[in-house]
C-alpha cells in the first residue's frame, strides 16, 4: 500500500470513529502532539478526510497554552457565530484544532474527540531529553490516557493507530 493510501485509510478510519459518537451537530476535535507542526500537518489531512463527504470543516491552530481558546474559538463555533477567519459554522460542521498541550486539564473538556500523536525515535536510537514543560505535561495531563485515539506518527507517511492496553 502506498504511503498516501496508508494515510488516507487511517484518516477515513479515524473520521468514522469520530462519527460513531458524534453523528450530528457542531463537533470539536483536537489533534495534540509535542510537535505542533506535526499536529498541524496531521490535522490538515484529517480535515480533508472529514470534508470529503461534504461536511463543513473549520481548521484552527493554537499556540501553546492558548488560555482563551474557549472564548475566542470554541464557544463562537458551537454557537454558529463568526470567529477568527470563519463566517460562522453550519449546524453539522466540524472544528479541528491542532497544537500542543491540548489535553491539559484546562482545555481537555472542550473536545468531543481528540487525537494524540505519539512520536518515538527509531529502535536503538537514544530518546532525546525533553524540555521541562513537555515532561510536566506528559506527567500531569497524561495525553495518551486522555485522548480518544492514539496515533503513532514517527513516520508521518505511515501513521498507525495504537490501541493502549489499560488493564
Amino acid at each position: 500500500m502506498s504511503s498516501e493510501n496508508a494515510v488516507e485509510t487511517l484518516q477515513r478510519s479515524l473520521r468514522d470513529l469520530m462519527r460513531q459518537n458524534n453523528r450530528a451537530g457542531r463537533v470539536v476535535v483536537a489533534v495534540d502532539a509535542l510537535d505542533g507542526g506535526a499536529a498541524g500537518t496531521f490535522a490538515d489531512a484529517f480535515a480533508a478526510a472529514v470534508g470529503a463527504d461534504g461536511t463543513t470543516v473549520v481548521r484552527s491552530s493554537l499556540a501553546d497554552h492558548a488560555a482563551d481558546v474557549r472564548e475566542r474559538v470554541v464557544a463562537p463555533f458551537r454557537a454558529g457565530e463568526p470567529f477568527a477567519d470563519s463566517a460562522g459554522a453550519p449546524a453539522d460542521a466540524v472544528l479541528i484544532v491542532s497544537g500542543r498541550f491540548l489535553h491539559d486539564a484546562a482545555v481537555r473538556g472542550l473536545w468531543n474527540f481528540s487525537i494524540w500523536l505519539e512520536s518515538n525515535p527509531p529502535i536503538g536510537a537514544p530518546r532525546p531529553e525533553l524540555p521541562d514543560a513537555e515532561k510536566h505535561y506528559l506527567a500531569t495531563a497524561r495525553p495518551k490516557a486522555a485522548a480518544s485515539v492514539i496515533v503513532e506518527n514517527s513516520d508521518p507517511a505511515h501513521p498507525v493507530q495504537v490501541f493502549g492496553d489499560f488493564c
